[in-house]
């Protein structure tokens, strides 16, 4: 029985701190004509206009490879992260190549 209240607290420190993940925003280079959603990075982004927003990221969605993931759908990533941390200008140039043709 003492095994029961592990798993709650568990439980309970995976929601709080999934619940306080900070959105992360990739800047589009050109605007999406229309709204859809895109799985990169293990994160789900909405993409509207000249952004696509996370609002459930993961540890990979700040990475070189979520970003090369999100390009082949919406084209090419101006910017990528959050308040805290962001993709690097080489590693953003290096996801260009990744775009979708226009």
């Amino acid at each position: 029985m003492k095994c029961l209240p592990i798993a709650a607290v568990v439980i309970l420190l995976t929601s709080a701190s999934a619940a306080a993940a900070e959105p992360v925003v990739a800047k589009l280079q050109t605007p999406t004509a229309k709204k859809m959603s895109v799985i990169a990075g293990g994160a789900v982004f909405i993409c509207q206009g000249p952004e696509c927003i996370s609002a459930g990221p993961t540890d990979r969605t700040i990475t070189l490879e979520a970003c090369r993931q999100l390009s082949k759908r919406v084209g090419a990533i101006e910017s990528l992260g959050d308040s805290k941390r962001s993709l690097s200008p080489e590693k953003v140039a290096a996801c260009k190549g990744a775009a979708k043709p226009s």
